[in-house]
């Protein structure tokens, strides 16, 4: 296949990682080659994290400086976090939800307004979708699965992988919370569906 290269932000505790071995086992699946890369900070603390997931043939799981088709922010801020790995004119996935990490904690005037990230991100991309994801997450009966959320509103617009192998990798991914995290999958997929989302 083409190469893709997909970037993910967020808070230690949303399951950065958990989306991203996701949408490895999903390419594994279909015999895809994929390459993840993690990059943690102080996660059990709610520091930031990131990860890369590189569909296609690379010889690195590292994304190279303005390398990525997409970014997906499980939390908006986290956005300034993994921006300058953004091809210009890429899209921009975010939560729209205001979660504050380990140092807004402590000082909450640190925390950037909505209209300074969006004002960074229209320096790189036009393609900004914001998505209630943590609203929707709870509808589905689970805050934390925001993580779900965003990848089924990606999923929506882009179809790296085949749906049955992304539902099938949810499944295999954590049995106990399959039902939840299945149903924040597809909220979040309609919700782009029926916002008109599209590139």
């Amino acid at each position: 296949m083409k190469q893709y290269n997909l970037a993910f932000s967020g808070l230690g505790g949303q399951g950065v990682m958990t989306v991203s071995q996701v949408l490895a086992a999903a390419a594994a699946h279909e015999n895809v080659q994929v390459l993840v890369f993690e990059g943690t900070g102080i996660s059990q603390r709610g520091g930031g994290v990131f990860s890369f997931v590189r569909f296609g043939e690379s010889y690195s799981p590292k994304i190279p400086i303005g390398g990525a088709d997409a970014l997906i922010s499980l939390e908006i801020s986290e956005i300034s976090r993994i921006i300058h790995y953004l091809k210009p004119q890429g899209q921009i996935w975010a939560n729209s939800g205001t979660i504050h990490g380990y140092y807004t904690k402590l000082r909450p005037e640190l925390y950037p307004m909505e209209e300074k990230i969006k004002e960074m991100t229209r320096l790189k991309t036009n393609h900004l979708y914001m998505i209630p994801a943590r609203r929707l997450a709870q509808e589905a009966g689970s805050a934390q699965a925001v993580n779900m959320t965003m990848l089924g509103a990606f999923s929506s617009v882009n179809s790296i992988l085949n749906m049955d192998s992304i539902t099938w990798a949810i499944e295999e991914s954590s049995k106990k919370f399959v039902e939840v995290n299945l149903k924040a999958f597809w909220n979040g997929y309609n919700y782009a569906k029926n916002e008109g989302m599209s590139e």
